[in-house]
């Protein structure tokens, strides 16, 4: 789980800098408190399972990138057939 957890703060902390979006602006939108998405963010908390899919479609970054940490060479991912939750 601590290998998840770490991937998932990477990812999407990498994604807002990409966007050049300050926390407050981000976790506003999503409707949680600042507090919150700095927890994800610096590995503290994972999120629910409502606000990972929220994240996802969000970010459009699929789920199963932020639940496995060797998703791109994990042999499951590469052979699962996810929904994509960027898909309203």
């Amino acid at each position: 789980m601590e290998a998840a957890l770490e991937n998932f703060s990477r990812l999407i902390r990498e994604w807002r800098c990409s966007k050049t979006l300050k926390i407050s602006a981000v976790a506003q939108e999503l409707g949680v408190a600042t507090s919150t998405w700095g927890h994800w963010e610096e590995a503290r908390r994972f999120p629910s399972l409502d606000n990972l899919v929220l994240l996802s479609k969000y970010t459009k970054i699929p789920i199963q990138h932020f639940l496995c940490p060797n998703h791109t060479r994990c042999p499951f991912c590469s052979r699962a057939s996810f929904p994509r939750a960027n898909k309203s």
